[in-house]
């Protein structure tokens, strides 16, 4: 992964993390109580994605994987996301191409926080996708990605949550020998371990 590709999630990263300390300042309900905000969340997923066929086809494939996710929450219910995923398929469209795709993403979310269960949220994330595959021409490729997902969480114990269902639109740049752009849907169930304000 090139320098130029971690600069914005570092800036990101940055950004929440003041704006956190801020809110806490400010008398933020951040804890692990009824009616709070944990500070901070990380999330461990299972990912299924539906992806574009070979170039000028729709029949399309499925890659199963996992992933993590780091979210920093501030006020008013904006947090700053970060998400690594890892999803692989093998035999793609009864060819022996064989994929697996890795994303790393960061952007913002925002969490509607008046129901007492279950918290949606949607988010947009921006980054890179890294692709290997048995095919010479796409052995070990980068290219820009997009991702804009929605999502519903609930809390289940102070410390643990559970990301009920996050579906997500994946825009990206990678190869196909055609027009060079993918447009994928994925879905991703997960928990999420919940730490308190130090």
């Amino acid at each position: 992964m090139r320098l130029h590709k971690l600069v914005l999630p570092v800036m990101l990263l940055t950004l929440a993390l003041s704006a956190s300390a801020q809110s806490a300042r400010a008398g933020a309900q951040f804890g692990l109580e009824p009616g709070q905000v944990a500070p901070l969340e990380i999330g461990a997923n299972f990912i299924y994605v539906r992806a574009n066929a070979p170039p000028e086809q729709c029949g399309c494939f499925s890659l199963i994987g996992g992933g993590g996710s780091l979210v920093i929450n501030a006020t008013h219910g904006i947090s700053i996301v970060a998400d690594v995923a890892a999803t692989h398929a093998n035999n793609v469209d009864a060819t022996t191409q064989n994929i697996t795709i890795l994303n790393y993403l960061a952007g913002p979310r925002y969490s509607y926080r008046a129901f007492r269960h279950f918290t949606p949220y949607a988010q947009a994330l921006f980054g890179g996708s890294n692709e290997l595959s048995n095919y010479a021409s796409v052995q070990n490729v980068n290219a820009f990605t997009a991702d804009g997902g929605l999502g519903v969480s609930t809390v289940l114990t102070r410390r643990i949550g559970w990301t009920i269902v996050q579906a997500d639109y994946i825009y990206s740049r990678l190869p196909n020998a055609s027009n060079n752009r993918q447009n994928d849907l994925r879905v991703a169930t997960g928990i999420i371990f919940r730490f308190p304000p130090r």
